[in-house]
């Protein structure tokens, strides 16, 4: 169920196809109608969608690990293991996700999404950090911090590398338990 809910977030908040991004930026990005609070929603909706699909893939592989080669009963799993495959994913997921809202993390210049570091469209060319141009009312630079970099890096990595390791890991432990298990009921004339 949480890996679905992480998917609609991620899928709902591209869905709008530039609809919540500034409208300021309508100068190059079809469609941009919204301002730099719809813009902080739709990027809030990618990364923890994002990140809370990701780790649930987790959280099942470790699920299957423990039935598949632990045989860990459900009233186990139930009790002491279902508590934090819920709670990680989620508490993690929506910890990023007020971290970056907090840090002014959700960006675009790209004209495609709302998850860019720093805010720098083709208007900001030219101008200081924290200076708006005329017309315009989002500071360039904006969410240019170390802060934002950091959080973005460590959600990079989660993402990017811990969850395919952790998958990867997990179905390599539970294909060697089951092709040892074959082998073994091989030799009984199983199999």
């Amino acid at each position: 169920f949480g890996m679905a809910v992480g998917d609609i977030m991620f899928s709902l908040s591209l869905a709008t196809y530039g609809a919540m991004l500034p409208s300021c930026l309508d100068y190059y990005v079809w469609n941009a109608q919204g301002n730099q609070a719809t813009c902080n929603v739709s990027g809030f909706m990618t990364i923890v969608g994002a990140l809370m699909s990701a780790l649930y893939n987790c959280s099942l592989n470790i699920y299957s690990l423990a039935i598949v080669k632990y045989n860990k009963r459900d009233s186990y799993i139930q009790k002491k293991m279902e508590p934090f495959l819920h709670g990680v994913p989620i508490v993690i997921s929506l910890a990023f996700g007020f971290a970056l809202l907090a840090t002014q993390g959700y960006n675009s210049h790209d004209g495609l999404s709302c998850i860019d570091p720093v805010y720098h469209p083709p208007h900001c060319i030219g101008i200081e950090d924290g200076q708006v141009r005329e017309g315009f009312e989002i500071p360039c630079g904006r969410g240019e911090n170390i802060p934002t970099a950091i959080i973005r890096s460590v959600g990079g990595l989660i993402t990017f590398l811990v969850s395919p390791a952790t998958s990867g890991v997990t179905l390599g432990m539970m294909y060697r338990h089951v092709s040892r298990q074959e082998r073994r009921m091989g030799r009984y004339g199983e199999g």
